[in-house]
């Protein structure tokens, strides 16, 4: 092999492992950063369609409460507080006359399951997502001896706030 093929020929190779080694370079990193987003649902408030007590009622009874509870949300709840406030009273209707003052109160008696201050001591109140349930609430209500006489056979609602909190597992 002459000088000059010899020269081309370490020409050629040095140039083909460069260009090799610039094929390598030319593979750039592209890299980035940013944020990403979800919207989060806003919490729809627990609707109380009735809350009732059980028509045993009399002067130093205790008996169930009933309250029908709609889960407006799109992921289940799990409820967390019966709260009733002496104050908003009792209403009766449907009885043999006035029943103004019902004398019932909602709260624990009798080792009912709405401990103070509206806890309910174990019990689980669960609503799947879009859900309405009536529960039952054992030794939640009790009329006391100062109840009106036009009470006897009325139906008694009481005015109860209950809360909630996300059970979505």
């Amino acid at each position: 092999m002459r000088k000059s093929t010899k020269r081309v020929a370490v020409i050629l190779t040095t140039l083909a492992v460069t260009g090799a080694a610039s094929a390598a370079w030319a593979s750039w990193l592209a890299n980035g950063e940013g944020n990403a987003y979800a919207q989060a649902e806003t919490a729809q408030e627990l609707v109380i369609s009735e809350a009732t007590t059980s028509a045993t009622l009399y002067p130093g009874a205790t008996g169930d409460a009933f309250i029908k509870i709609e889960n407006p949300n799109k992921y289940p709840v799990e409820v967390t507080t019966i709260k009733w406030d002496p104050s908003d009273g009792a209403k009766g209707v449907g009885g043999k006359g006035t029943c103004n003052n019902t004398g019932v109160y909602f709260g624990d008696f009798s080792g009912g399951p709405v401990g103070t201050n509206g806890l309910l001591g174990g019990l689980k109140l669960d609503l799947g997502a879009g859900e309405t349930k009536t529960f039952t609430l054992k030794n939640a209500v009790r009329m006391i001896n100062n109840s009106e006489d036009g009470c006897q056979g009325a139906t008694i609602s009481l005015p109860v706030k209950v809360t909630g909190a996300s059970n979505a597992g």
